[in-house]
């Protein structure tokens, strides 16, 4: 019997070329499977042809999705269908990092054996176009180039994610991930936020429920600074993926599904213990910073440091190296436009009042 269940939701697009492009992304995704032992694969899908289109080396549940596509809803079914102790949610454009792939099994084993149900959160590197047109597996080197603040590899990272490794038990015993976030967006960080609550790695500051996105984890607030804490060691040791960069035309649902999910996040997050009720299981506090946050600028350069990267030469979490130049593109501006015109105007008067 497999122990992993490795879970990869993948909906297609209705253009021809669109539909080629995003499958070769997964085929580039699926790659890891070549490397992994004791592996279940589940793709939930609505091409039953995926595989013949890429190869008929995995091992695949096929699982048709429903009415509006939803990953969230798309990783429960995979979950149902799953018959290992632990599960692993990758999405479709994304790779796995050899060393991240080299460690799930032993993660997997060192859980069962000492019986924990713990989560591990690995954090991904956004790659540029010209990146994710030539990327030949150079992780280290994408790794290294955004630690230096540089971006013509890297525009960005995420450290709290979808890509989390739990036992499946557990998993179906805290429901899942929330259906009620349609479409994509929100229902990962609202999961996260459960598994937070059984795992506190500290007191939840006071600033917690603030829904602020950030170009670097130095600037982080919120939900977002605080799940850090669980996350950024994996970046260190090399256990990361990266995302490979795709358009996503501002007609598509996907951004405005997305700012009512965003809106839902919010209001979930801003609740109080009483209204968010009791919890489905044991609270056991992570000790790993021993009980208490540090000031998380400060513990993050202390990581960095630790890591052998001096944030002299690599202010990549903090900001961009001297000189490189921020790329700004209008596409960006007219989303933040569309989507949410009282951030725009309010970052529009920021810059003329400076």
């Amino acid at each position: 019997m497999s122990q992993l269940s490795l879970i990869i939701p993948f909906h297609d697009q209705p253009f021809a070329r669109r539909s080629a492009e995003a499958i070769k992304r997964m085929t580039k995704c699926l790659s890891v499977v070549d490397n992994m032992s004791q592996l279940q694969l589940i793709v939930p899908t609505n091409k039953r042809s995926l595989f013949c289109e890429t190869s008929k080396r995995y091992f695949v549940n096929y699982i048709p999705s429903e009415g509006v596509y939803s990953p969230g809803q798309a990783r429960n079914k995979a979950v149902l269908q799953s018959r290992t102790d632990f599960v692993f949610f990758v999405d479709a454009d994304l790779i796995c990092s050899p060393v991240l792939v080299n460690s799930l099994n032993e993660q997997c084993l060192v859980s069962k054996l000492e019986q924990q149900t713990e989560f591990e959160m690995y954090p991904c590197l956004y790659l540029t176009k010209e990146e994710t047109e030539h990327f030949d597996g150079d992780f280290q080197g994408c790794l290294e180039s955004f630690l230096r603040g540089e971006n013509h590899r890297v525009e960005g990272i995420a450290l709290a994610s979808s890509c989390l490794l739990m036992n499946r038990e557990w998993f179906l015993q805290l429901g899942g991930f929330d259906e009620q976030f349609v479409g994509h967006g929100g229902e990962d960080l609202e999961l996260i936020d459960r598994l937070t609550r059984h795992y506190p790695i500290g007191p939840r500051p006071d600033d917690y429920a603030l829904n602020i996105k950030a170009q670097h984890p130095g600037d982080y607030q919120g939900f977002r600074r605080y799940f850090s804490y669980y996350a950024l060691p994996h970046l260190f040791a090399g256990r990361f993926l990266v995302h490979q960069w795709h358009p996503r035309p501002l007609t598509h649902p996907y951004h405005k599904r997305r700012a009512n999910n965003d809106q839902l996040l919010e209001q979930m997050l801003a609740r109080s213990e009483a209204e968010r009720g009791p919890l489905k299981g044991p609270v056991v506090p992570c000790n790993d910073l021993g009980g208490e946050l540090p000031d998380f600028r400060e513990w993050m350069i202390r990581l960095q440091e630790e890591a052998g990267y001096p944030v002299s030469e690599y202010p990549g979490l903090l900001r961009w190296q001297e000189g490189v130049q921020r790329k700004r593109p209008l596409w960006r501006k007219l989303r933040k436009l569309y989507l949410n015109p009282r951030a725009f105007f309010r970052d529009m008067f920021k810059t003329t009042s400076r």
